[in-house]
């Protein structure tokens, strides 16, 4: 049980701690936003002065911030909007879910689903839904090279899963704009064994390159990130002091539906000086990565990630409307990603119906399996 009391007395005791890191990210806020004031006007030339690994590149040319004016009195007319934007325009999304393979039980299985959506949005209800799930079995953990209680092979085997998915959209329907939940640049693998690491390598670049073929956008949704991309970049433009500023904050005045450019990301992920970065591993496609920023809350802005294509072939205005369409109907958040996730998720007391259907299974097939005294008595108290 959680001891509240001595959770009550860490906060007092480390508020000053708390309370500076709230002081010094304000003013580096306000010092990086003065700054803004010279880029209100984008011009691709200036990335001649930028040096290789500057968290961004300018992209779009012309205005930083591009406005979203609109007058909807109430939700009858903002639902008319949506309509306009989406009627006729199909969009799919995948999301997945996992069971981790659990200790308690002596066989290391894991499962892994997958879900796809596909909403043409029209009349008739062009409307479809489907899953995907596989078990992860002992063999293929040791075929893997890799702990079979972990988590990152399940969850690389889970990514690979959904790009997977997204390229089955991609090739079922002739046009179609396809979300994904999370990112496009996956920074957080450089820190994974490169068996791992190679797992998402070659989900992503196989990802993209389906979207380049078909000249189907894949767009991937982020909706909390703390990305240092743009600040690094003004760091270098403008000789400000290296700092931990999210470009989230940087943009976290922006108003509801409003977006940045777009900007190429060249992101500094690397572990040491002579290390790659992730984009490095993405072959052709290391500068082909584009981002921009949509506030869709009361919060922090969300970002956008898409290959730099869809913005040199006029497609990124289009998308932004998709997006706030969909953050209409859900309330914030795209509602086709909420689609997904809902159909995808396996919850907690699934968790419990599988283990009951693998003990059934070893049962009737007389394959003995030995569960964790300790785990016993946790049910049943």
């Amino acid at each position: 049980m959680l001891n509240l009391k001595n959770i009550s007395l860490q906060f007092d005791e480390k508020l000053s701690a708390i309370r500076s890191y709230d002081v010094e990210r304000s003013e580096l806020t306000h010092e990086y936003r003065e700054q803004l004031d010279k880029m209100k006007i984008l011009d691709p030339a200036r990335n001649e002065k930028l040096p290789p690994y500057s968290g961004a590149k300018f992209l779009e040319p012309g205005k930083l911030i591009h406005t979203f004016p609109f007058n909807w009195k109430n939700r009858l007319e903002s639902m008319k909007w949506v309509d306009s934007v989406l009627s006729g325009i199909p969009v799919g999304a995948v999301d997945g879910s996992q069971i981790y393979s659990d200790k308690n039980y002596e066989i290391p299985l894991a499962v892994i689903q997958i879900s796809r959506i596909f909403n043409r949005h029209t009349s008739d209800r062009d409307y479809s839904q489907d899953t995907d799930v596989i078990i992860i079995t002992p063999d293929e953990f040791e075929a893997a090279s890799v702990y079979a209680f972990g988590t990152e092979y399940i969850d690389a085997c889970r990514f690979s899963m959904e790009c997977e998915g997204s390229i089955r959209l991609m090739n079922e329907h002739k046009s179609i704009f396809v979300m994904l939940d999370g990112a496009l640049i996956l920074s957080h693998i450089n820190v994974l064994n490169k068996n791992i690491r190679e797992i998402y390598i070659k989900a992503i670049t196989k990802l993209l390159e389906s979207s380049e073929k078909t000249r189907n956008p894949v767009i991937g949704f982020i909706d909390t990130t703390m990305p240092r991309d743009i600040t690094l970049m003004m760091h270098f433009l403008f000789g400000l002091k290296k700092s931990k500023l999210s470009d989230t904050h940087l943009f976290s005045n922006m108003l509801w539906g409003e977006r940045t450019a777009a900007f190429l990301c060249d992101r500094d992920d690397r572990r040491g000086d002579e290390a790659r970065s992730v984009l490095d591993n993405y072959g052709r496609f290391n500068n082909e990565i584009a981002f921009c920023y949509m506030m869709l809350s009361n919060g922090l802005p969300a970002r956008v990630e898409f290959p730099a294509w869809v913005h040199r072939e006029g497609s990124l205005d289009k998308i932004a409307d998709i997006i706030r369409a969909q953050c209409v109907i859900r309330g914030n958040y795209p509602d086709i990603l909420m689609r997904a996730h809902d159909v995808a998720v396996i919850r907690t007391n699934e968790h419990g119906l599988f283990y009951g259907m693998l003990e059934n299974f070893c049962r009737i097939n007389g394959i003995k399996i030995n569960k964790s005294s300790k785990d016993f008595h946790k049910r049943i108290h």
